[in-house]
């Protein structure tokens, strides 16, 4: 791997005990603010839970798969509502879920820029994440993010350690990449 922020980025699971300084979560905050959405309307709303009560009811409504994202510092629900989204009557894309990918892309960057390990996640009960931030009924929950500095594999539980020890893979570039026209199998 190169060791680009792109390469550096990863989706683990064991934090340390540590908070995140509110400098460093407002240089975050400043980040995603920049992200880029379709015709500016940056439709993304971003809900860290910082404290305990509100960031132990978030992880509450995590898949019990997620678990060790229990002890992350922070818990990031990412959401949208489609009043929020750039629409053409010629095209029915929903351009809002595309916008909170391209901010929560820019979460987990500007997260490794900071020395932090961002996981999105989509194992979770949407109306428990809502209840749990008091999130109005018309926004999508469209993930969790996972935030910390990064902790040690033997941390987890063998299974969950299993997981993050295994080698990072990626398509190859031809399987997801074309030139002038569509070529995949």
């Amino acid at each position: 791997m190169d060791g680009s922020i792109f390469t550096r980025r990863k989706s683990g699971r064991s934090y340390l005990d540590m908070s995140i300084e509110q400098d460093v979560l407002e240089r975050l905050f400043e980040r995603i603010r920049w992200s880029p959405s379709c015709s500016n309307n940056q439709p993304w709303r971003m809900i860290f839970a910082v404290d305990k009560a509100r960031r132990d009811a978030l992880a509450s409504a995590l898949a019990r798969g997620n678990g060790w994202a229990a002890k992350a510092p922070v818990l990031v629900a990412v959401c949208a509502r489609k009043a929020d989204d750039y629409t053409r009557e010629d095209d029915p894309v929903e351009y809002h879920q595309f916008d909170c990918g391209l901010a929560t892309m820019t979460l987990l960057l500007a997260a490794v820029e900071e020395g932090l390990m961002g996981h999105p996640m989509a194992g979770y009960s949407a109306p428990a994440v809502k209840k749990a931030l008091d999130i109005p009924e018309e926004f999508h929950v469209l993930c969790v993010v996972s935030l910390g500095y990064e902790g040690p594999l033997s941390d987890l539980d063998e299974a969950t350690r299993i997981k993050d020890e295994a080698p990072r893979t990626r398509k190859n570039v031809n399987d997801i990449i074309a030139i002038d026209r569509f070529s995949f199998q």
